[in-house]
């Protein structure tokens, strides 16, 4: 049985035998030496703060998208020290509704869905 809100693979077309499910809502994205939390507090007005961790010097560009993939902030850009960052968004200039934060550490990428309420 899949649950509401997870996850589970076609083990017949993946060619695994998978039991279990997981859940996808809220999940951190984690790859390697990379950790993208959800941004906090969500829904935010008009200020909310991105937080990510680099366990190695990365070269690194956080920014934000609207709905139609148009670029409106570039928060963070260039080569940081491994650690653990937060940045803050105000976005009290923007129109309400749904954006996409994106992570690129060393052409990776990471993303995740923010809510602006007015």
């Amino acid at each position: 049985m899949v649950e509401k809100n997870c996850c589970k693979l076609d083990a017949h077309a993946a060619g695994y035998k998978l039991k279990d499910t997981f859940p996808v809502k809220n999940m951190e994205w984690q790859s390697g030496n990379v950790r993208l939390m959800q941004n906090y507090p969500n829904p935010f007005n008009p200020v909310t703060v991105i937080r990510f961790d680099i366990t190695e010097e990365s070269q690194v560009s956080l920014k934000i998208f609207n709905l139609t993939g148009k670029l409106v902030a570039v928060l963070k850009e260039g080569t940081l020290p491994a650690g653990s960052y937060q940045v803050a968004w105000d976005a009290s200039l923007m129109p309400g509704g749904k954006y996409h934060y994106s992570l690129e550490v060393n052409r990776r990428l990471f993303t995740k869905t923010m809510t602006l309420i007015n």
